[in-house]
């Protein structure tokens, strides 16, 4: 597996988390939901390509 499918899989476990915190009400929903915002936010720009190789450009 590549770096970046091991971040997005964790990254969505942690969204995952959060959002069962929410729903059992462990976690506020604007505070969970600013998480879930905020992981997935993190992960695009971690797992992002800044060559442009999946860009269509060669």
């Amino acid at each position: 597996m590549s770096r970046q499918t091991i971040i997005r899989i964790v990254a969505l476990s942690i969204q995952a988390a959060v959002l069962l915190l929410i729903w059992q009400g462990f976690l506020h929903p604007v505070r969970g939901g600013l998480l879930v915002l905020a992981v997935g936010g993190g992960v695009f720009f971690l797992t992002r390509d800044c060559s442009g190789a999946n860009q269509g450009r060669r």
